[in-house]
C-alpha cells in the first residue's frame, strides 16, 4: 500500500481511523464477492472433471466397439470373397459321379443364399459403424469443449486468487495501522532504543570491531515516528565513534551532530590510539568545527599492546580538550607504558576525570594529572607492582580501585591525604592501601566483589575497611563479579510466572559483610545491594537488630538484581526503612 499511514509506527488519528475502517469494510466486501465467484468457478471445475471422466469412459467404450464391428465386417468380406471363389468351382460335368453331383447341387443352393445374407449383414454393419463413428466424433468434440470450459474456469480461478491476494494485502496493510505495537508509548520506545544503543556500545568496547555505524543513527532512519523519538532522546547520542575514512580523515560533522543531539548530557568519543596520529588528523576547518561543538566530553581511547613504546612526538597537540579520559587496553594482559602515560599527561594535562582499564604506568615519574577529580583503575596485575601514589592528587573527589588479583598490588610509598575525596570504590584486595590514606570527607563507600575465582576471606580486610567508615552515610555492595555456579527456577516478586535465572553463590555474601561493618558505620543511612544473593528474612532480622541496638532506621535501602527477595519480604522491609527500592529482583520458588 502506497500510503505511508500503513508504514507509520503511530496510531491513526480519529479521522484517519474512520477512513481506514471504511476502506477496510469496502475491500472486505470485495473479498466476499471474489470468494463467491471463486466458489462458482470451483464448482465449474469440479463439474468439468466429473463430465470429462464420463466422456472419456464412453469414448473408450465406443472406440472399442467400433474396432470390434470393423473387425467383424472385415471377416464377413473375407468370407464373401471365399464363397464367391467357391461358387465357381461347384459346377461338375455330366459324367461326374453321383456324390459329386449331390455336392454341387447342395452348394449351388446354399452359397447364393449365404452370400445374400452376408451381404445384407455387411451392409448393416457398415451403416452401424458409420453411426458409431459419428457418435465417437460427437464424444470427442464434447470432451474438447469440456476441457476448454475447465481451462477457462481454472484461469479465471487463478486470476481471482491473484486479485484476492492483492486485495487481502490491502486489507492487511490497513489492519496493520491498528496493531498493538503502535500503542507502545513514546517513552517505552525511547527506553528500548536506549538499551539497544547501550548494548551495542558495550560490545564495541569489548570486541575488536572495525568501523561501525551509529546505532542511534540507524534507528533514526527507520521511519518518521522513530526518527522523532530518536532525535528527542539525548541518551542515544552520548557515544560517538571516531571513524577514519578511506582518505585518512575523520568525520567531524558526525561527531558535531551527535554532540548537538546529546544536548547538555554526558558525551563520549571512542577512538583508537592509532587514529590520533598526524596522518589521521582532520583539516584545520574540521578541527575548528569539532573544537566548537565539543565542550565537556569523555575521550575513550582504545590501545593495542603493539603501541606500547610510542614516543611523545607522535602526538599532535590535542585540539579538543576532553574533561574525562578513558584508556582501555583491549587485551587480557595489562599494559605497562610510561611512554603512553607521558603522552597522555602532556596532551591532557587539565584532565578532570581519568579511567585506566588494563593499563598503568611502568615507571615512577613526576608528571601527575594535577586537576583530577575522578580516578578509576580497573586492571589485573602483573609480576611488578607500581606506584599508585603519583595518581592520587589532593583534588580527587571520587576514587575507584579494582585490581583483580591479590598479589603485587600498587604501593603508595607514604601516607597520602585526600581531603576532598567523598566517594570511594574498592575490592577487598585494596584494603592494605586504606591504612595509608587519610579520607576525612569520605561519605560514600562501594565494596566490589573481585573478579577472581579464588575464595575471599573477610578476616584480613574488615577491620581496614571499618577504619574509614566513621563518616560514611552510604554503603554499597556490588556483587556483579560473584561466581554463578548453577541455575534455578525463580519468579519475580510481582509475577507468579517462573523464570530461570542464575543463583549467585559467592564465597562471601553481602549481608554477612554488612553485619561486620555496621558497628563501624555509626552514621550509615543508605545501603545498596547489587547483583548478589540476599535472603529477605535474614535482612529483615538484621534491620530489627539494628533498630533494637541503636534505634537507627535506614533512610534508604536499594535491592538491585538480587535473588532471594519475595513479595512478602518487600512488604516487611518497606515497614523497616524509610524508603525501599527494589529493581529486577527474583526469589526462588
Amino acid at each position: 500500500m502506497s500510503g505511508d499511514i500503513t508504514r507509520s509506527n503511530l496510531l491513526p488519528t480519529g479521522k484517519e481511523a474512520h477512513l481506514l475502517n471504511a476502506l477496510r469494510d469496502q475491500k472486505s466486501n470485495e473479498l466476499a464477492l471474489i470468494d463467491e465467484k471463486m466458489a462458482k468457478d470451483q464448482l465449474t471445475v469440479t463439474a468439468c472433471d466429473l463430465a470429462i471422466g464420463k466422456l472419456e469412459k464412453s469414448l473408450t467404450k465406443a472406440r472399442e466397439m467400433h474396432r470390434v464391428y470393423q473387425d467383424h465386417s472385415t471377416n464377413i468380406k473375407n468370407t464373401l470373397r471365399t464363397l464367391s471363389f467357391s461358387s465357381t468351382r461347384t459346377v461338375v460335368q455330366p459324367d461326374a459321379p453321383e456324390p459329386c453331383k449331390e455336392l454341387s447341387t447342395l452348394l449351388g443352393h446354399e452359397i447364393p443364399d449365404r452370400e445374400k445374407k452376408l451381404r445384407a449383414e455387411s451392409l448393416e454393419l457398415a451403416i452401424f459403424c458409420d453411426k458409431l463413428e459419428i457418435t465417437i466424433g460427437n464424444l470427442e468434440e464434447e470432451l474438447r469443449c469440456t476441457h476448454h470450459t475447465k481451462a477457462v474456469a481454472l484461469e479465471t480461478l487463478q486470476a481471482a486468487k491473484n486479485h484476492r491476494a492483492d486485495i487481502q494485502g490491502l486489507v492487511d496493510n490497513i489492519q496493520s495501522c491498528f496493531r498493538a505495537i503502535k500503542k507502545v508509548p513514546t517513552e517505552v520506545w525511547a527506553e528500548i532504543f536506549r538499551l539497544r544503543v547501550e548494548e551495542d556500545n558495550r560490545h564495541f568496547l569489548v570486541e575488536d570491531c572495525p568501523e561501525r555505524k551509529s546505532t542511534a543513527l540507524t534507528l533514526s532512519h527507520v521511519c518518521q515516528p522513530w526518527r522523532r523519538i530518536a532525535l528527542g532522546t539525548p541518551q542515544l547520542w552520548e557515544t560517538a565513534h571516531w571513524r577514519s575514512g578511506p582518505n585518512g580523515n575523520v568525520k567531524p560533522d558526525m561527531i558535531a551532530s551527535m554532540r548537538d543531539r546529546a544536548n547538555d548530557g554526558p558525551f563520549t568519543v571512542v577512538a583508537s590510539h592509532g587514529q590520533l596520529f598526524p596522518s589521521s588528523l582532520p583539516s584545520t576547518h574540521d578541527v575548528l568545527t569539532i573544537s566548537q561543538s565539543l565542550q565537556e566530553y569523555t575521550l575513550h581511547l582504545l590501545v593495542e599492546r603493539a603501541e606500547e613504546k610510542m614516543a611523545a612526538p607522535l602526538y599532535q597537540p590535542i585540539f579538543f580538550s576532553p574533561s574525562a579520559l578513558t584508556v582501555q587496553v583491549q587485551s587480557a594482559e595489562p599494559l605497562r607504558s610510561t611512554f603512553l602515560y607521558r603522552n597522555l599527561v602532556s596532551s591532557f594535562s587539565n584532565m578532570k576525570k581519568l579511567t585506566f582499564i588494563n593499563f598503568f604506568p611502568a615507571l615512577a615519574f613526576s608528571e601527575p594529572f594535577r586537576q583530577l577529580t575522578y580516578l578509576k583503575i580497573d586492571t589485573v596485575t602483573d609480576q611488578k607492582p607500581y606506584n599508585l601514589g603519583q595518581l592520587l592528587v589532593e583534588s580527587l573527589e571520587e576514587l575507584h580501585l579494582a585490581h583483580n588479583g591479590p598479589s603485587n598490588l600498587p604501593s603508595l610509598g607514604h601516607a597520602i591525604s585526600l581531603p576532598n575525596l567523598k566517594r570511594l570504590g574498592i575490592t577487598p584486595f585494596e584494603h592494605v592501601l586504606l591504612g595509608q590514606l587519610r579520607l576525612p570527607a569520605l561519605t560514600d563507600l562501594t565494596i566490589v566483589y573481585p573478579n577472581v575465582d579464588t575464595d575471599v576471606d573477610t578476616a584480613p580486610w574488615i577491620k581496614s575497611v571499618g577504619a574509614v567508615l566513621s563518616n560514611v552515610t552510604a554503603l554499597r555492595f556490588d556483587w556483579t563479579n560473584a561466581p554463578r555456579v548453577k541455575a534455578s527456577t525463580l519468579a519475580e516478586p510481582l509475577s507468579p510466572t517462573p523464570v530461570v535465572a542464575p543463583v549467585v553463590t559467592p564465597t562471601i555474601d553481602m549481608l554477612s559483610v554488612l553485619r561486620k561493618l555496621q558497628p563501624y558505620a555509626t552514621h550509615l543511612e543508605e545501603v545498596d545491594f547489587m547483583d548478589g544473593s540476599l535472603h529477605g528474612v535474614e535482612l529483615s532480622g538484621f534491620l530489627d537488630e539494628v533498630l533494637e541496638v541503636s534505634a537507627v532506621i535506614f533512610k534508604k535501602v536499594i535491592i538491585e538484581r538480587c535473588t532471594g527477595i519475595s513479595r512478602t519480604d518487600c512488604e516487611r522491609l518497606s515497614q523497616q526503612v524509610e524508603k525501599l527500592k527494589v529493581i529486577e529482583t527474583f526469589h526462588q520458588v
